[in-house]
């Protein structure tokens, strides 16, 4: 069963960059995850309790972002996004409601860059927003020595089995400096 519900909010801003991941905010456009993988940390969350309740999509999600990345854009509040930090935002659900490939539309208008961490192979689906991300996005002051665009590809962590990694690395180290993509 799944069930819509209006979210409030759509960015979580983080206390301090993830050192790992390097992602300033996190976006769950769902709650709780089809995957139901048993080393999620959500299991052990205030959320775990609910796990066989049913998922939740976030209807409004893109809405809310779009209100959000605009301020964020104007006052030049640049970061990484995590579309994936407490749910998988590409589950089978995702082909109905569309909110992720959404939020990506809005993420790639306002040029904010992604990281996104999946297990989904829907994921391939919106390979051309993360590449348009991946061309456009404005990385934090911070990082743009630090995610050299000569150096190795080793700052986007992929797995070469995956198509979608290899389009990404074909594409070019431009790319891969702004759309992280971790299988």
């Amino acid at each position: 069963m799944v069930r819509e519900i209006f979210a409030k909010t759509s960015l979580n801003k983080h206390k301090r960059r993830d050192e790992w991941f390097l992602d300033d905010y996190s976006l769950n456009p769902y709650q709780l995850c089809e995957f139901n993988c048993v080393y999620c940390y959500i299991r052990e969350s205030k959320y775990g309790s609910s796990m066989s309740s049913g998922l939740v999509v976030k209807v409004n999600m893109p809405t809310l972002l779009e209100r959000e990345l605009r301020r964020k854009a104007r006052r030049k509040e640049f970061g990484f996004i995590a579309p994936s930090s407490a749910t998988k935002p590409w589950m089978y659900i995702e082909e109905k409601y569309r909110v992720a490939r959404r939020c990506l539309e809005v993420i790639a208008r306002y040029r904010f860059p992604v990281h996104c961490l999946t297990k989904s192979p829907l994921i391939l689906r919106d390979l051309n927003l993360l590449m348009d991300i991946g061309k456009s996005a404005v990385l934090p002051p911070d990082l743009r020595d630090k995610l050299n665009h000569e150096g190795p590809s080793d700052v986007l962590a992929l797995n070469p089995k995956h198509q979608c990694c290899q389009d990404l690395r074909a594409k070019g180290s431009e790319s891969q400096r702004k759309a992280r993509c971790t299988w």
